[in-house]
């Protein structure tokens, strides 16, 4: 360790969580998990630091994931694991997209399908109206889809009848 950290207490909740599943105690001895915190807290400043010289002599002032592999490259199984790690946060990136581009389009096929058969669409709890906000972030995504169903809504709102009539 080349730099002398002030005692930051980051990690002690899951070093005492670790301490506890590798079979100690349910509460550690303090002293104990500070000890591991400081290494901890070491080891992850020296890897960022060597990252961060191997980026400036790449004549670059930000990190990338490549100076934290290079940094790595001495330990194949960490190296593996921030591997793994990285395509996994990828996937799980990528699954959120697609979730959340589907989501969007059932909700407009399920809008439309209200409209199709001439019944008032009633709004579910968890259902937000449209908002100014929301035609410059889904208007990016669906276009023509989108602008399409505004006008279906303001349409549809417009035919409605505010008054009741009792008969």
């Amino acid at each position: 360790m080349s730099r002398k950290l002030k005692k930051t207490n980051l990690f002690n909740k899951d070093v005492s969580s670790l301490l506890y599943a590798y079979g100690d105690v349910p509460q550690p001895l303090q002293a104990t998990v500070q000890c591991l915190d400081e290494l901890v807290s070491g080891y992850l400043v020296d890897i960022c630091t060597n990252a961060f010289h191997t980026a400036q002599n790449s004549q670059r002032n930000k990190l990338r994931l490549e100076d934290l592999k290079f940094a790595l490259r001495n330990d194949p199984v960490k190296l593996g694991r921030a591997e793994e790690l990285i395509a996994t946060n990828k996937l799980i990136t990528e699954a959120k997209k697609q979730f959340n581009e589907t989501d969007n389009q059932n909700s407009l096929k399920r809008y439309r399908a209200g409209d199709e058969e001439g019944d008032e669409m009633e709004e579910d709890e968890d259902e937000q109206p449209i908002t100014d906000e929301d035609d410059e972030t889904n208007g990016r995504n669906n276009g023509k889809q989108f602008t399409e169903a505004r006008a279906t809504k303001t349409k549809k709102q417009g035919t409605r009848n505010p008054k009741k009539t009792k008969k």
